[in-house]
């Protein structure tokens, strides 16, 4: 987590610079962007997240993309006995050890990523207000899952760090209208080259395990307003967790997290 922050910090003091000696230019936006988003895995978790996006432009013909974020759980999530397929899982597999705790566990998540897009926009007339722009891009990812099946005053924690490094591609088509609004629908997909799960279970038998997870495609689907400088966005995104290869007699099934929210960012 500290990488993303230091690494935030790093773009931040990089990209003032460089907009300091390009203003004339409008060579690079800099735009800050709160989320709230609902995440729909082994449980239902509400998160906030906040980020950076750099929008450079060094050409009507290519735009880059660079953005940041850290998120964290806002509404804690309990599991309860009527959700049986909640309670096994990678993850909970714990009754093997201990028999089902008589205490709902309590989950939380947290996290970040970075990502760069690079596109080139073309119209499809030169005189529509419409553009497609088809882009390619790469993103690193970490999620993790934590996990207490203890009773008061004596936590039983289980976490789970997943870390995915992803080449994305994929388009958005631009409309202006007649008032200025700008719409936007972008569709993408990534495949992770690293897709790992790191496991620290507190006080059972691995600690700090690490398993290699099967790839699989990810897609997502986002709308967008931009209104003068504030934009607002809605994101459906699909997360697909491989199953990891066999530890000790361990392994974990393949699962997908269904990710919705919705942000606004302030171009400066």
């Amino acid at each position: 987590m500290k990488r993303f922050i230091h690494l935030t910090i790093i773009l931040c003091a990089t990209s003032l610079g460089v907009r300091a000696q390009s203003d004339s230019l409008k060579f690079i936006t800099i735009s800050p962007t709160g989320s709230i988003k609902n995440i729909d895995w082994l449980e239902k978790n509400t998160v906030g997240q906040f980020g950076i996006d750099f929008k450079l432009q060094p050409s009507k013909k290519v735009n880059i993309t660079l953005g940041s974020a850290l998120f964290k759980t806002i509404g804690a999530s309990v599991l309860t006995p009527s959700n049986p397929a909640a309670f096994y899982s990678s993850y909970d597999k714990f009754g093997s050890h201990t028999g089902f705790v008589s205490t709902a566990p309590k989950t939380t998540y947290s996290g970040g990523f970075i990502n760069a897009d690079v596109g080139i926009p073309f119209k499809l007339r030169d005189s529509s207000n419409i553009s497609i722009e088809p882009f390619l891009g790469l993103e690193g990812k970490i999620w993790q899952r934590t996990t207490d099946y203890g009773t008061e005053g004596s936590p039983l924690l289980v976490e789970e760090k997943y870390k995915f490094l992803s080449p994305s591609f994929g388009a958005k088509l631009n409309y202006s209208t007649k008032s200025k609004v700008k719409l936007t629908l972008r569709i993408s997909g990534s495949y992770p080259i690293v897709s790992k799960l790191k496991l620290d279970e507190k006080n059972l038998n691995l600690p700090n395990a690490e398993l290699d997870l099967k790839r699989q495609l990810s897609p997502a689907v986002e709308i967008g307003a931009k209104i003068k400088k504030l934009t607002i966005k809605l994101r459906y995104e699909r997360i697909n967790f491989g199953s990891s290869d066999s530890l000790r007699g361990f392994a974990t099934p393949s699962s997908r997290a269904n990710v919705s929210g919705v942000s606004v960012s302030y171009d400066f």
